[in-house]
Formats: structure tokens, sequence, C-alpha cells
């Protein structure tokens, strides 16, 4: 019994120790100047993305609300880092103007790594507008939700691959 003590309480010291060093991460790039933005840095991306993980079609959810219409990039075209990415909140099919203070971003893996408060400086009105953000190697699964202000609800995955 004592050496499984032992063990739990050297796991609970590692789990904490990578808990510090994510959240160092987190803050660091949360921090950086636009020039110099890392949407998510590469050891965020190793943890959303470890080797042979399948990551499923997240199409849940309704489009009633805002329209998320992705303007750059062109996830048809070769994409490369630096990327920007440029989305368009339209109206809803009701007619209801989108609430940007509703927008979540979240990065879809394994686990998911809410990034709202990393792009919120990027809102410009209606429009989200990330210029030259740094982001690793690979695939990347970006879910959008919204409301409008009329409490209806929309959500977009955006994938794309970065060469």
């Amino acid at each position: 019994m004592p050496n499984l003590k032992k063990k739990l309480k050297k796991q609970q010291k590692a789990v904490s120790f990578l808990l510090i060093i994510a959240l160092a991460n987190i803050i660091y790039f949360a921090q950086a100047e636009n020039s110099d933005f890392w949407l998510i840095s590469e050891s965020e991306y190793n943890t959303l993305r470890p080797e042979n993980t399948f990551i499923e079609n997240l199409s849940y959810g309704s489009d009633n609300g805002p329209r998320i219409n992705l303007i750059q990039p062109k996830i048809t075209d070769k994409v490369s880092t630096p990327v920007n990415i440029y989305l368009r909140f339209e109206d809803s099919p009701t007619g209801s103007r989108p609430n940007m203070n509703s927008l979540i971003v979240k990065m879809k893996g394994l686990i998911t790594l809410d990034i709202t408060k990393r792009v919120e400086k990027f809102i410009d009105g209606t429009n989200l507008n990330i210029e030259e953000a740094n982001i690793p190697k690979g695939k990347h699964n970006i879910l959008i939700m919204i409301m409008d202000m009329d409490h209806n609800y929309s959500e977009r995955l955006i994938s794309f691959v970065i060469k």
C-alpha cells in the first residue's frame, strides 16, 4: 500500500508539472504581439495531435444563427504559416445580427483548446481577422461557435493542413 501511495504522489507531481508548463505556454503565446502571433504553439499542437489520433467530423448543433463565412485561408489552396484567418459573420436567416460577444473559438483534437481569449483582439465589427498567425505544420480543426442577438446558434468546423 505505501508503494501505491508513492506512485500516485509521483504521478500527481508529474501531471501538475505538465499543467504548469502548458499554462506557461498559453500565457506566453497569448501575450505575443501581432507580428509574432502564434495561434497555438508547437507544444499545444502536439498535445492536440498525438500520433495516430483519429478526429471525427464534429458537425453538431444548428445553423439557425449567424452565417459563418470563411474568407481566408482558401482551404483548397496550399496553406503555409504564417496564415491569415479571416471570417465574416453575417445576419442569421431571420435577419438577426451576430452577437460577437458570444463568439467562441476552439482548436479541436484529442483534447479541446479554447483560444477565444487569444483571438478577441482580432474582432473588428462582425469580422474576425487574424493576420500572420503562426501555426505548427499539420492538420488543424478550428471550431467557430456564435449566436445572434435572438440567441440562435451556429457553428462551423474549419479544417486545413499547414504544409
